[in-house]
């Protein structure tokens, strides 16, 4: 973790395609080695109740295993891993996220949309010069996300309930295109675009740009029949024209777009009908980056932006008045026991999740000093936080809310068994690292020895029982805390 990575791995599971980026640093700049995408369709496998089937999940995972083999035997890589709207609503998405983790080795993180549309407006930023006001659209398999933004930095982020994906399956699925299906789509797209902020209908930016393969495949039909890729309404309704002319998604004749991504094109063309009827736009220009360029340069840390979970954190330090030196204490305690336990626990990957819990812990009593834990964690769990996926967020407020009395355990049964595990242990090193800095005392309690166990951990104390007496008694009441969570905390000390 500590060696400076050559290659940065980015891996962006749409919904309807899977995208893997490798590049490496250059000179202070990403140089691409390597992209590739495929066609997954996962959000073709989601029933009625969303739930992924089968074959969709087969589908993901043999993706994930060819991906896999494209870098795994880079040298010192960073890889991350994003997941967006099939997963977000895939109500049995945690079977995906581990049968994912056996293939790669790294955790899974389902972006909110929010965080999907402010990855998208930094990858378009990294890839290409914004004006001082732009309004970017990003048609996906499963949502659509819409953004406002001033130069390089995204302000008003959007995600709606409208994807290529989802809206051929619900509109288009028989491939006969007819103005009824049209009309039904833009009319169901119209309403997620009247859901958008004031901001959205002034018309106040100088660039608009859309992103990703909806757009894409629009622009290549604007250059089959326009010669140039610029889109425009009275261009898009010429182009839904010839596709009503055709009949079916079958007949449909554009050498330029790929075969694939043809069946959806009604779908992603009704959406954006909307939009330009919808918001003042005029015009629209293809963007060059994507969500997964704002994912490799944030990997990289190369950007004005620095790391945006971290700045989220002090963020929420500064507003909720964290005591700063004590939560710094608490830290070196938590460290000195994470790095004891990580490899044994294979937890390496969640060490940040930790920091940012130990700095954050505190937040709560902002509000109310008494049961401030679940104060902490209601804040968490209902902020806006940037730089943090679903999954991370919600596993952040289940650790601020659980790191001292007794533990939620109805909110950690809800977990998948491998995450419900991880997170048992985070929740042990930072209920321990807060008690060896209870009541704010001049120095931390010392721990001479960790040892982890296969249903816990072994702590040794370098000072007699007695001596300690109202720590013993602390920690005596901790093992009772964490024994219904089937986590066994033995003690030892000096005079044992």
């Amino acid at each position: 973790m500590t060696a400076t990575p050559k290659h940065f791995v980015a891996v962006d599971m749409g919904s309807n395609s899977f995208h893997l980026v490798i590049a490496r640093e250059q000179d202070g700049s990403i140089q691409i080695l390597h992209k590739e995408k495929r066609l997954v369709q996962l959000a073709e496998g989601l029933d009625q109740d969303n739930r992924l089937d089968n074959d969709a999940i087969a589908r993901g995972l043999a993706c994930l295993k060819d991906f896999n083999l494209r870098f795994s035997t880079l040298d010192q890589a960073r890889v991350r891993l994003v997941a967006t709207h099939t997963l977000r609503v895939a109500r049995n998405r945690e079977a995906f996220i581990e049968a994912a983790r056996a293939i790669m080795p790294y955790p899974v993180e389902v972006v909110s949309g929010h965080e999907e549309a402010r990855l998208i407006y930094k990858g378009i930023a990294h890839s290409q010069e914004l004006a001082e006001r732009n309004l970017i659209i990003d048609i996906g398999g499963g949502s659509t996300e819409v953004v406002l933004g001033h130069k390089t930095q995204a302000q008003i982020l959007s995600s709606l309930r409208c994807g290529c994906v989802s809206y051929n399956q619900k509109y288009f699925v028989d491939g006969k295109l007819t103005l009824e299906t049209f009309r039904a789509a833009q009319a169901a797209a119209d309403k997620q675009f009247a859901s958008l902020a004031k901001e959205y209908f002034s018309g106040q930016w100088d660039l608009t740009l859309g992103s990703s393969g909806s757009v894409k495949a629009i622009c290549e039909a604007m250059q089959h029949f326009f010669n140039d890729e610029t889109i425009t309404l009275p261009r898009l309704k010429q182009l839904k024209q010839q596709l009503l002319d055709w009949g079916h998604v079958d007949q449909i004749e554009l050498p330029q777009v790929d075969s694939k991504r043809a069946p959806l094109l009604p779908a992603g063309l009704a959406i954006l009908i909307s939009f330009f009827k919808r918001l003042p736009v005029t015009e629209l220009q293809f963007a060059q980056g994507a969500l997964r360029e704002g994912v490799l340069y944030e990997l990289a840390g190369i950007s004005q932006f620095g790391d945006v979970s971290g700045r989220t954190v002090e963020s929420m330090a500064k507003l909720y008045h964290v005591d700063l030196n004590h939560a710094a204490k608490v830290a070196t305690s938590a460290k000195q026991l994470f790095d004891a336990v990580a490899d044994c626990w294979q937890l390496e990957p969640w060490r940040s999740l930790l920091e940012h819990a130990v700095k954050l812990h505190e937040i709560g009593i902002h509000i109310n000093s008494r049961a401030h834990h679940k104060h902490g964690a209601y804040i968490i769990a209902n902020s806006d936080l940037p730089g943090f996926s679903q999954e991370q967020q919600q596993l952040l407020a289940l650790l601020i809310g659980n790191q001292r009395k007794k533990p939620n355990l109805e909110a950690l049964a809800q977990l998948e068994p491998a995450q419900k595990l991880r997170l048992i242990r985070l929740m042990a090193l930072l209920r321990l690292a807060v008690l060896l800095n209870l009541g704010r005392i001049a120095r931390s309690l010392k721990i001479t020895r960790v040892k982890p166990t296969a249903t816990g951990m072994q702590i040794s104390l370098p000072e007699p029982r007695q001596r300690i007496s109202l720590f013993a008694k602390d920690l005596q009441r901790e093992q009772k805390q964490l024994a219904p969570l089937g986590f066994e905390l033995q003690i030892s000390y000096a005079d044992n």
